[in-house]
């Protein structure tokens, strides 16, 4: 049951944040080509308002692709100003901690509560310290579905904000200020380094979701 419970809040993290991400692109008239869940291949996509809606094997994650992600297109994302490209990147994040609130205000009434419970449960999802899951839940007997939630949206709001890690949301706060030095060389240094991110991500994920299942 906890397991189901655990993809169904991974599922809708992974949404919300690209909801967010598709949301900031269309307030800021960026073309936005198409919103995915998970990667690789599609095995449904509907094209619905000009952009292609696509579900895929690989659920652990998703993007938003954006016009101009490659070359600096009209209307595309790197032909923004940096507030814009800001804006968009920064988007994802604040959806996902905007949830984790909403979970502390329901299940705890108090968010500096919510925090620190989530950041025990956070460190003992990585110690294997089940005890002081036990304590949260005798103690505070918080929603179960609610509890995940929260945990899974402030872990995406943190880890999404790692700034030296290509692919992630938090790379793209300072890669675009590296256009002055790159200069025309700056769309291709760019490209590799998201697809260098892209890869260590998947490795990652798999190590991740193997492990927490198999410990």
């Amino acid at each position: 049951m906890i397991h189901f419970i655990f993809f169904c809040t991974l599922l809708i993290t992974i949404i919300l944040h690209e909801l967010g991400h598709l949301t900031a692109g269309l307030l800021c008239k960026v073309k936005v080509e198409a919103f995915s869940i998970g990667f690789f291949k599609p095995y449904i996509h509907k094209m619905w308002k000009g952009i292609d809606w696509r579900l895929t094997p690989w659920l652990i994650g998703g993007y938003c692709k954006f016009g101009g992600e490659t070359d600096k297109s009209e209307n595309g994302l790197l032909a923004q100003p940096y507030h814009k490209k800001l804006f968009i990147v920064l988007a994802g994040v604040v959806v996902n901690l905007i949830i984790a609130v909403i979970c502390y205000l329901i299940n705890y009434k108090s968010i500096s509560l919510g925090l620190q419970i989530d950041w025990i449960t956070i460190k003992a999802m990585f110690t294997s310290d089940y005890d002081s899951i036990v304590n949260i839940f005798l103690l505070h007997k918080p929603n179960l579905f609610l509890w995940q939630l929260s945990v899974m949206n402030i872990f995406c709001c943190v880890t999404n904000l790692f700034p030296f890690w290509p692919g992630l949301d938090g790379s793209y706060i300072f890669l675009p200020l590296m256009e002055p030095i790159w200069k025309e060389n700056y769309v291709k240094y760019l490209n590799r380094i998201t697809k260098i991110g892209f890869w260590s991500l998947m490795i990652a994920q798999a190590i991740f979701i193997a492990w927490i299942f198999l410990k």
